[in-house]
């Protein structure tokens, strides 16, 4: 009796009505969406490697193999700071927006980030301060090689870290 009712046609054109659209339009929409924010992200993991690698392999090396030639004695102190404010390495690579792109979308990455950030400031702090000290009193640098080696090799560890944390997130997206 119930089977024979004219509501059933209509229930089931209802029933159809709505599957068609959650199948044919909401489900397409979100995997549109879901498929541009993977697209959007592995943009923004590409381009954050990008920018690490350059800075680690031209503006990071730059500084440190014309450093080790003040060690060397083969360039002094004003001739260090010459090559490096010559340069063009802090117009290639903007530390700044790395770290915007790190707080803004990949907040796992902040820990390795920090890391690379404070080792690098240590390594800063070394040259600047105790380096430069004993360079301007005249003494021998070449005591501190082994320390400043050392702060070196963390730094390029921890570059390297990061830019094996972001393949990683890279993998999974």
């Amino acid at each position: 009796m119930f089977i024979n009712s004219p509501l059933i046609p209509a229930v089931f054109a209802l029933i159809g009505t709505i599957l068609g659209a959650v199948f044919g339009g909401i489900i397409p929409h979100y995997l549109r969406e879901k498929s541009a924010n993977k697209s959007f992200l592995k943009n923004k993991l590409e381009l954050l490697y990008s920018d690490i690698n350059l800075w680690l392999n031209k503006g990071f090396c730059a500084f440190i193999v014309n450093f080790n030639l003040v060690f060397d004695k083969v360039i002094d102190w004003n001739k260090y700071l010459d090559i490096i404010n010559d340069s063009n390495i802090s117009k290639d690579v903007d530390f700044f927006k790395i770290e915007i792109i790190v707080h803004l979308y990949f907040k796992e990455l902040k820990t390795d980030f920090s890391n690379l950030t404070l080792a690098f400031q240590d390594l800063n702090r070394y040259i600047n301060n105790e380096i430069k000290k004993i360079y301007l009193s005249g003494n021998d640098i070449s005591l501190l090689k082994d320390n400043y080696n050392a702060k070196v090799k963390n730094v390029t560890l921890l570059a390297e870290k990061l830019k094996d944390s972001i393949k990683n997130i890279a993998k999974k997206i």
